[in-house]
């Protein structure tokens, strides 16, 4: 078969699958809705119900069409920076739920030496990770998920182990076959295509890598994949945590996986005096003697579930103990089984909790804490509530006051979406196809946004987008398709589209497109009526004044000139910024840029400027332009804001 007839193919099959994915997605978006309306607990199953098998179908959808796309000459793989450690803890992340749920245990077992960024594309590499680890969850009654990266030379190896049915020793060499299954009976019992373990195949493949699979054919299964290892020349490997000297932790967990997987973590931090215990008496007993050789523990993190003691009784002993109580307490909890023990924080026998399976941040933020004097976990949690409950209400009108049009064919997506607009607090205006589109921005040229479908009759959204483009409209323009092929959104953006939103439409993908362009929708606004004398100052977010006078020892010469030299410097950095994007291909430049605009801003102590600037450079790593103009917009506006600040400052030296 010739190429022409592979791509007149896949083209075929890729236009197909679109029909088939859009009413699927329009049930998953209609049953979000139906969950916020009131439901009986027996209607609420049903709801459910149908989300999880038009999930299911979706997620068959996509498959097919991800593996005819690898088999394509013309699929690409990305090769930018990223975390490989993030990345890993996330996607277990993703599947921990469902795990703790079959009272499974999920153990990462990552080496921290690993380099904090390395290149290559981390969206696939997320999609052969999941595929693997949902495949152990799927096939695994009882036992445990241990996900573990090494490095080996120039190579990552990646495996995830597991205690589920195994794999009969004939038929091992057949699991990454196309639309493969053991045997019949395992589609009836678990569910799935077959296709994970292909895609994943093809995916190690294309990336120069190996993939295979270790099991006795009795209990349990070892996948594997390795794949090259090539360092990123951005980020640093510096110490992830300063370690005060004398400290001492002690692990208290049932699992010797887990001990031994958080000992390592540990170690991998230059914390080497790590005891551990596998039950509650045992725990006690260790911290009794401790406490007799004048060597106590510094904290100890101590499991939820445990039997015996359990995470609860033992934190009682301990607290209730002057002897032991000096001893800082965190409880490891599997993440979503806090559920009924929840108000037993209430008794403040913890200092802070942290959830499995532990992730490395999470990690570091949590004995940064701990090893502070100064910090009260307890009430950073509250004021964690008290913050979260506050974005909560603000998310709830993130869209007052916009004007915002959905044009869209489908009248039960369309509703939809204007349904999600109208509770944010848009006022929102409707097309039926790409024509009437035209005519609604010509009857309301002062719309900020508009949701454009691409397919659709009479007219279709990209023609609608060129016409309107050609009105001198100067708002958003979001494509909206099930078609997430970055090659395709590289084309929308030639031809005037902002931004994407895939389907199904869900809540908080609306949310994330509108806060995003919020800042861009009110800035053209801005750039007419903006005078550097009426500007908002909001000083004490901006920039510490007194931390940047505290580094110059309070040197009012050394500080003006430091600080002239940062705003010339900035001003010339992001008109070179703002040329980089327009030319939109040397990265390299662009994470240069925005690198510097992050460490210099830290130095004169503008946070704020600081935290945009570090949200540029993730954005920049990740080739994402759109974003990346956003945020250097927000960062010009607030830039402006820094410098009538210091102009004041300085009239008052």
């Amino acid at each position: 078969m010739d190429n022409f007839t592979i791509d007149k193919g896949s083209r075929f099959l890729a236009s197909t699958l679109h029909e088939v994915r859009t009413p699927i997605q329009t049930i998953i978006s209609t049953t979000e809705l139906l969950q916020d309306t009131n439901l009986d607990n027996e209607q609420t199953e049903y709801v459910h119900q149908i989300e999880f098998s038009a999930n299911a179908l979706l997620q068959l959808a996509n498959d097919v069409l991800d593996f005819t796309k690898i088999r394509s000459e013309n699929f690409k793989l990305e090769n930018i920076p990223f975390d490989v450690v993030e990345l890993t803890e996330r996607v277990v992340d993703l599947i921990a739920i469902e795990a703790f749920n079959k009272n499974l245990e999920v153990i990462t077992d990552i080496d921290y030496n690993i380099p904090r960024q390395i290149m290559g594309d981390p969206t696939r590499l997320q999609q052969i990770i999941l595929n693997l680890i949902k495949n152990a969850v799927k096939f695994t009654a009882k036992g445990f998920i241990m996900v573990r990266l090494r490095k080996e030379k120039k190579h990552l190896l990646f495996e995830i182990i597991d205690t589920g049915i195994g794999v009969d020793i004939q038929k091992q060499k057949l699991v990454f076959n196309d639309f493969y299954q053991v045997d019949a009976s395992t589609t009836r019992k678990f569910g799935g295509s077959g296709l994970g373990l292909a895609i994943s195949k093809n995916l190690v493949e294309v990336m120069k890598g190996k993939i295979g699979i270790y099991s006795d054919g009795q209990m349990g299964s070892n996948f594997w994949f390795t794949l090259p290892m090539e360092k990123s020349v951005f980020g640093s490997d510096e110490p992830l945590i300063e370690v005060p000297q004398g400290t001492r932790i002690l692990l208290v967990d049932n699992s010797q996986l887990s001990l031994k997987s958080l000992k390592a973590k540990l170690n991998a931090m230059g914390i080497q005096d790590v005891a551990t215990s596998s039950s509650g008496q045992d725990a006690l007993i260790k911290m009794s003697n401790a406490i007799k050789e004048k060597k106590p523990f510094t904290l100890a993190l101590i499991t939820l579930k445990m039997p015996g003691l359990s995470g609860w009784h033992l934190a009682a002993e301990i607290n209730h103990n002057p002897e032991l109580s000096n001893t800082k307490l965190f409880l490891m909890v599997p993440e979503g089984q806090m559920g009924k023990d929840a108000k037993m924080k209430m008794l403040n026998w913890y200092h802070g909790y942290i959830y499995k399976p532990i992730k490395r941040d999470s990690l570091i933020t949590l004995l940064k804490q701990a090893f502070s004097q100064e910090s009260d976990i307890r009430q950073e949690e509250l004021d964690y509530a008290e913050e979260k409950k506050k974005k909560a209400e603000e998310e709830i009108l993130v869209a007052e006051g916009k004007k915002i049009l959905v044009a869209e064919d489908h009248p039960v997506n369309r509703k939809i979406i204007i349904t999600f607009l109208e509770r944010f607090g848009a006022q929102v205006y409707s097309a039926n196809n790409g024509e009437e589109a035209v005519q609604q921005i010509k009857q309301h040229p002062e719309i900020d946004l508009i949701f454009m479908d691409i397919l659709m009759p009479v007219k279709s959204g990209i023609d609608a987008t060129v016409e309107i483009r050609q009105m001198n409209f100067k708002g958003i323009i979001v494509a909206c398709t099930a078609n997430n092929d970055p090659e395709d959104f590289k084309t929308y953006q030639t031809l005037g589209i902002n931004d994407i939103l895939l389907k199904p439409f869900k809540r908080d993908g609306i949310r994330q497109v509108l806060e995003k362009w919020n800042t861009v929708l009110s800035f053209p606004e801005a750039k007419e009526v903006i005078s550097l004398a009426d500007l908002n100052i909001q000083t004490a977010d901006l920039w510490d004044m007194n931390d940047f006078m505290d580094t110059t020892n309070n040197d009012p010469e050394l500080a003006i000139s430091i600080i002239e030299d940062y705003a010339e410097q900035t001003d010339a950095i992001l008109e070179a910024l703002k040329t980089e994007i327009e030319k939109g291909n040397d990265f390299a430049k662009l994470e240069l840029y925005t690198h510097t605009l992050k460490g210099s801003s830290s130095a004169v102590s503008a946070h704020k400027l600081t935290e945009t600037a570090k949200r540029m450079n993730i954005n920049a790593k990740q080739k994402n332009l759109v974003e990346l103009e956003a945020l250097r917009t927000e960062f010009c506006l607030d830039f402006l804001k820094f410098k009538q600040t210091i102009k004041n400052w300085k009239s008052n030296l």
